[in-house]
């Protein structure tokens, strides 16, 4: 059986399954036992509170450590709420140093300071030190759990030490190495110990890492330089070059979802900040009809402008309205999206801003003048009016080349103001061109035909 079939099957007998009360309710526990514990996790969170409490607390201790990892923390919240101290400890001293920091996260001061009493005074350094940095940042995504060697030993006490720790620390490929002093000092790959003589001293062969993050950096950006150098793990030090954390790369898998959904938000122009199913209908109905409302109002601006020019539009120019206020916002839209993929991947920064600029109002005015022709037969042709065509061709070409203009210009700006550049890419881009296409085919018309 299919493992969604399987989870349909669950959820319809999960009391059965639960109590274990008939040999069906048997059959299925014992599968979801077999389940692979991200599946098992995703199940759990279709349940009620109730349900999602007796089915944990059914369930054997390292069972329940495989599943509270995957579980979201809200449920994670939940679940730590109904367990007496001793279930409570087991539970928060299994768990990675990393993922606690992100579950305190989300908890009241009150709530956060029972947890950290309840855990090793070790952990509660770790995770306090950890949550010093901004949660977006390095430092709030690092992990603490990760071993590092000092130059100056040999490949053989490094063996040694790997072996002693490997059951309660991740071994990554990187390894890095620092000085007595805790400083960084570079590198070794993991298979270099298996390679070199037992009696070669580490910082005979160190590497030096192409990129260390600072403590403070957004993650964004961390990510970025982790694609960019194709690099397994990252260092994390502080303005003294100590070594304080590693983010690996699963880490980075995370970032860059997380990053890509929050870009997908606000290109939407309606930012979801937890899970959708999580907020309420009202909630979701404000978010949404605020920007929506903001974005009528100023569209409305359209009316003023046409009004304005009410005696220069005839009946034969009102008929492409839509068709030129569609290209503006699909020229800019398309501009605007390459400029945002463009800062995304690194290709476009600041020292090449303005080559990137250039270059797009190179394409925009080719561009205008593509359109603008095919416009002009296609409306000549059709309608035989030569003044008629002159004015949509025209009035084409230059929304075209503002279009992308505002396209590659506005994502630069706002990277430069600190803002997302994500925001150029959403309703907001699309009104604005809407108003400046109306504005530039009224005062072309004006011009023209008077």
């Amino acid at each position: 059986m299919e493992s969604k079939q399987l989870q349909e099957l669950i959820l319809v007998h999960i009391d059965e399954v639960i109590e274990q009360s008939s040999s069906q309710g048997v059959t299925l526990w014992q599968a979801f036992l077999e389940m692979h514990p991200a599946d098992s996790a995703k199940l759990l969170t279709h349940l009620s509170d109730d349900r999602l409490i007796r089915f944990f607390l059914k369930l054997s201790q390292p069972k329940q450590l495989e599943l509270f990892e995957e579980l979201p923390d809200h449920d994670k919240e939940k679940i730590l709420q109904h367990l007496d101290d001793v279930q409570k400890a087991f539970i928060l001293r299994q768990t990675p140093i990393d993922d606690l920091t992100d579950l305190f996260d989300e908890l009241s001061d009150k709530e956060l300071k029972k947890y950290l009493d309840i855990l090793h005074k070790k952990d509660r350094q770790k995770v306090l030190s950890l949550l010093k940095f901004p949660v977006d940042s390095a430092g709030g995504i690092m992990t603490l759990d990760f071993v590092t060697l000092i130059k100056d030993l040999t490949v053989e006490n490094a063996v040694s030490i790997l072996q002693r720790v490997k059951p309660n620390i991740d071994l990554h490929r990187q390894i890095y190495v620092t000085d007595q002093q805790n400083k960084l000092v570079g590198y070794i790959n993991l298979e270099d110990l298996v390679l070199k003589s037992p009696s070669t001293r580490l910082e005979s062969f160190l590497k030096q890492v192409p990129y260390v993050a600072q403590a403070e950096e957004d993650q964004e950006l961390v990510a970025q330089k982790m694609v960019h150098y194709h690099m397994m793990t990252i260092p994390v030090v502080n303005e003294q070059q100590f070594l304080l954390g590693v983010i690996p790369e699963d880490t980075l898998i995370d970032v860059i979802q997380q990053e890509a959904t929050e870009d997908v938000q606000r290109i939407s122009a309606a930012p979801v900040a937890t899970s959708y199913f999580e907020m309420s209908l009202w909630q979701l109905l404000y978010k949404r009809s605020f920007i929506l409302a903001i974005l009528l109002m100023m569209g409305s601006l359209t009316s003023f402008i046409v009004g304005h020019f009410e005696s220069t539009l005839t009946p034969f120019l009102i008929l492409f309205f839509t068709m030129l206020v569609s290209t503006g916002g699909n020229t800019g839209g398309q501009t605007s999206a390459i400029a945002i993929q463009a800062m995304s991947s690194g290709d476009l920064n600041e020292k090449n801003a303005m080559r990137f600029i250039g270059r797009e109002f190179l394409i925009g005015t080719m561009l205008a003048l593509v359109l603008g022709s095919l416009t002009f037969a296609r409306v000549y042709v059709w309608y035989g009016e030569f003044t008629g065509s002159l004015v949509v061709s025209l009035s084409l070409g230059l929304i075209v080349l503002m279009s992308v203009l505002l396209g590659a210009c506005l994502p630069v700006v706002l990277k430069k103001l600190d803002v997302d550049p994500a925001f150029s890419a959403n309703p907001l881009l699309a009104t604005v061109m809407d108003i400046l296409g109306i504005f530039i085919y009224c005062y072309v018309a004006y011009l023209v035909l008077t």
